[in-house]
C-alpha cells in the first residue's frame, strides 16, 4: 500500500516536468526580486528625505513656567504672591534650578510635577499677556514676572516655530512698534 503512493507520487511529479522543455533551464526570478527590495529601500529613503523637507502649517511654542496665584479681590495676597515670586525669580538668577523651584513652589499643579514644562501650544492657546511673551521672547530667557488673570509667572521659551505668515506678521508688527515709538 506504501509503496503504491510513492508510485503515483513519482508518477505525478513526472508529469508535472514532462511539460519542462529539458534544454532550457527554469526562469530565474532572483533578479526581479533584487530589483524590487532595492526599488522599496530607495522609496524608503526618498520618503524619508521628503518628510524632513515638510514644515508644519501652525506655529507652536513650548515654554515652560512657575504660577504663584493670588486672589484679585485682595490687595494684602496680591503684595505677597508678588514677593513670592520675585524671590523665586532671584534665586532663579543666582543659578538655582528652574525646573527645581517649578516643582516645590508652582501652584500650576499640572505642570509642576514637570519642573514647570507645558508642552507645545499653537497660537491664542494663552492668556493675552502670557501670549504675547511667548511668541516675542528670546527662546531660552528667563521672563520678568508677567501677570495674568491665573496669576503671576515666570516663563522661559524652550522652543518655537512661526510659519512664514506669522513670521511676516510679527515683522510688520515689530516695525509697526518702532515706527510708533519714533
Amino acid at each position: 500500500m506504501e509503496n503504491g503512493k510513492t508510485d503515483k507520487s513519482k508518477s505525478v511529479l513526472k508529469h508535472l516536468y514532462e511539460d519542462l522543455p529539458s534544454d532550457k533551464e527554469p526562469f530565474d526570478w532572483t533578479k526581479y526580486i533584487w530589483g524590487g527590495i532595492i526599488l522599496l529601500i530607495v522609496v524608503m529613503l526618498l520618503f524619508i528625505w521628503l518628510s524632513g523637507q515638510f514644515k508644519p502649517r501652525t506655529s507652536y511654542v513650548r515654554a515652560k513656567h512657575i504660577l504663584i496665584k493670588f486672589n484679585p479681590a485682595d490687595p494684602a495676597d496680591r503684595q505677597r504672591a508678588l514677593k513670592s515670586i520675585t524671590e523665586l525669580r532671584e534665586k532663579i538668577l543666582k543659578g538655582e534650578s528652574f525646573e527645581k523651584i517649578a516643582r516645590e513652589y508652582s501652584n500650576d499643579s499640572a505642570t509642576a510635577r514637570r519642573g514647570g514644562d507645558l508642552g507645545y501650544y499653537g497660537r491664542n492657546s494663552f492668556d493675552p499677556a502670557f501670549e504675547a511673551y511667548v511668541w516675542s521672547a528670546p527662546i531660552g530667557q528667563l521672563s520678568d514676572v508677567v501677570e495674568t488673570r491665573y496669576g503671576f509667572h515666570l516663563i522661559i521659551v524652550v522652543d518655537r516655530y512661526l510659519t512664514e505668515v506669522d513670521r511676516y506678521e510679527l515683522e510688520l508688527d515689530e516695525k509697526a512698534r518702532k515706527s510708533q515709538s519714533h
